[in-house]
């Protein structure tokens, strides 16, 4: 059953949680400014940051949050799409690291989503470059994940931090990779292709049990995976656009369209 968390919360495009129950979002129209507030009905949102602030228009383009994340620390992490960077804050907004937007003397192009991997792992995802980077900012790596061209937007990474998954939605197919010990590029294989039907995956999420949650965007669908068998187990209508996936404390969030939605999953 779908469930309306916030009022506030109705036109957001970007979520993320931390484990004491904050959320982050960006609103529809306003990727500049990262807001927060406690999760729950009642709740009055605040500006945490505002990117002008902080970053500087580059190339006539202006700062721009893409992809949130929470680290264990809970300093915020965003894929800065305007001027291609990946960006980690302080839990009190007074400290902004930029920890990657460069690879081998180039600039980072648009960069959309990022994920969490095991130890100091970081992916980042840059569609129009066809790459999916690889980031330790305590040993200053940047490196390359993909060994084959992929044009992904939204991903995530297993609860064991084996794997990768991505969404390709101009090639209307999911993607994984079997993230390797060495920090060497390896080839994806292909978990689901809805190239016959045309539809676009975009928000990818994991549960805690594995269970890989697929938003299908426009076509206002989550459907539900087991990674080890490579096969559907559920599907059900998202309620409007799934764009963004999250999961959080046994629901998962879906973002898109008229703002974040939740399902109970168990």
């Amino acid at each position: 059953m779908t469930q309306y968390i916030n009022s506030h919360l109705g036109s957001a495009s970007n979520i993320a949680f931390t484990e004491n129950g904050l959320v982050y979002f960006t609103e529809l129209g306003g990727n500049q400014i990262v807001k927060k507030m406690k999760l729950n009905v009642f709740s009055e949102p605040e500006v945490f940051m505002r990117l002008p602030e902080w970053i500087s228009p580059s190339d006539g383009t202006s700062p721009s949050a893409e992809g949130l994340r929470v680290d264990h620390r809970d300093r915020l992490l965003i894929a800065e799409s305007g001027t291609g960077k990946l960006l980690r804050i302080s839990p009190d907004a007074r400290k902004l690291e930029v920890l990657a937007d460069s690879y081998d003397g180039y600039r980072f192009t648009t960069v959309k989503d990022l994920a969490i991997g095991r130890g100091n792992d970081l992916f980042v995802s840059s569609p129009f470059s066809g790459t999916i980077y690889r980031i330790r900012p305590q040993e200053g790596f940047i490196g390359i994940l993909n060994e084959d061209l992929v044009r992904v937007e939204g991903i995530s990474v297993s609860p064991d931090g084996k794997r990768l998954v991505a969404a390709e939605p101009d090639a209307s197919r999911v993607v994984v990779f079997d993230i390797p010990e060495e920090l060497i590029p390896v080839e994806s294989w292909t978990l689901v292709d809805f190239s016959p039907t045309g539809v676009e995956p975009r928000g990818l999420a994991f549960d805690e049990k594995g269970w890989l949650y697929v938003g299908l965007g426009q076509s206002q669908e989550v459907r539900v995976f087991d990674l080890e068998e490579g096969e559907q187990i559920d599907v059900f209508d998202s309620g409007d656009d799934a764009d963004v996936l999250r999961y959080f404390e046994n629901y998962l969030y879906v973002a898109g369209g008229k703002g974040v939605r939740r399902f109970p999953t168990e």
